[in-house]
């Protein structure tokens, strides 16, 4: 993102944050794209539970309404809040923890290089995760060594 893109992600981050708290759900991200006139404003939220379309609905017409109340994007735009599906890298210990169970991809460092693993997520907490190899040998990684996680689809 170049800064003027990076400085609008910042204020609908804070306004997504505003509109969010007191509920399950929580930011994951925000990305903007185009140029004034044409941006595009993703917002995914996320939940430790199953996220409802029509909380995604009510969510999205409370961020349009900052949006537009306190002038933050110049010019029209459209406004794009989801969850982050599974295609999407886990980025925060939430996300984590809602994939107990799951089969992982991850990419982490480890003695200055990079190492990718595949193991069943077992557990998550705030700075760490668990995973079982397929030979049944548990790796723990916190999460200031990966560098990237996905979930891995069993086909």
């Amino acid at each position: 993102m170049n800064p003027t893109q990076q400085h609008l992600a910042d204020r609908v981050s804070g306004l997504t944050e505003e509109v969010i708290v007191g509920t399950d759900y929580f930011l994951v991200d925000v990305e903007v794209r185009g140029h004034k006139g044409t941006r595009v404003v993703e917002v995914y939220i996320d939940s430790e539970e199953e996220v409802g379309h029509d909380d995604l609905a009510l969510i999205s017409k409370e961020i349009g309404f900052l949006l537009d109340v306190e002038d933050v994007v110049d010019g029209s735009y459209k406004l794009e809040l989801s969850s982050p599906g599974i295609k999407r890298p886990l980025t925060m210990p939430a996300q984590y923890r809602k994939n107990v169970g799951r089969t992982l991809r991850v990419r982490f460092e480890s003695d200055g290089d990079e190492e990718i693993v595949v193991g069943d997520l077992t557990d998550a907490d705030d700075e760490e995760i668990e995973l079982e190899l397929p030979s049944a040998e548990r790796l723990q990684l916190p999460y200031t060594t990966i560098t990237q996680a996905r979930i891995e689809l069993p086909w």
